[in-house]
């Protein structure tokens, strides 16, 4: 394994991690994708610091920025199929252009 490989695993590690603790608390996506931001900014900021281990911190970004979008849509389309109270399902399409909003502005969208 290098070094790169060791870096994306770990942080996709705690991302899983960070995803049971939020289903756990309920976290809403706001929450949870300022959360993921961190993570990612993170290891994207340990690459551009230390130009040695990889050259493409763009590109774990995106890699990271996926895997966690993942995680939530996942998230929900289970929630969604668990759900036996009266509140309508989440609307997956729009939960996704939510999560993308939060990641890029820090809010949701209005």
């Amino acid at each position: 394994m290098n070094c790169i490989d060791a870096i994306e695993g770990t942080a996709k590690s705690t991302l899983e991690k960070f995803m049971g603790l939020s289903a756990d608390y309920r976290m809403d996506a706001t929450e949870y994708v300022r959360n993921v931001k961190a993570v990612i900014d993170g290891a994207v900021l340990f690459l551009k610091q230390n130009p040695e281990v990889n050259d493409s911190p763009d590109i774990l970004q995106d890699v990271l920025y996926a895997h966690a979008k993942n995680l939530w849509m996942r998230h929900l389309e289970k929630q969604r199929t668990t759900e036996t109270s009266a509140d309508a399902p989440p609307d997956l399409e729009y939960e996704s252009y939510c999560y993308d909003h939060v990641y890029a502005r820090g809010e949701y969208p209005r």
